[in-house]
């Protein structure tokens, strides 16, 4: 079954940080991630860092939680909000002969290119979902 992929939760908090205030249907609860349907609740203002409340017949509560878009989302939300198109290349030699991984990051909105591996010590990764994740680490870290 094929599941989708969220931004690891330090990921979460700095898109958070940089202005993401989209709509998600998961989130982080305690740095775990939840799917805000199985917890039963509804959201309040705002996304970015959501206030949910859950009522029964017995008791009303809230609690923040902050959201947690698929790798996807975010790499849309920088290239539509902040012009930071993020490009994930396979290689057939990248791990010693082994196929890999590579990030090209581009600057739609004028001739800036770059290409990850010469920012960062990990040259390739393993997983096209590692190199989406850590690309969009690096764009908020780095860039915006």
């Amino acid at each position: 079954m094929i599941t989708e992929d969220y931004v690891s939760f330090e990921t979460a908090k700095l898109l958070k940080e940089k202005g993401f205030n989209e709509e998600c249907i998961s989130v982080y609860h305690d740095g775990e991630l939840q799917l805000v349907s199985s917890l039963g609740i509804f959201c309040g203002e705002g996304y970015g860092e959501q206030i949910f409340t859950y009522t029964n017949s017995e008791c009303q509560w809230s609690q923040i939680m902050i959201s947690a878009p698929t790798l996807q989302m975010a790499m849309k939300w920088l290239r539509e909000v902040h012009h930071y198109y993020i490009q994930v290349m396979l290689d057939s030699w990248a791990c010693g002969g082994h196929l890999g991984y590579y990030v090209v990051i581009q600057k739609t909105d004028s001739d800036f290119e770059m290409m990850l591996q010469d920012a960062v010590d990990e040259v390739f990764y393993q997983t096209y979902e590692q190199a989406c994740e850590d690309a969009i680490k690096y764009c908020l870290e780095n860039l915006i």
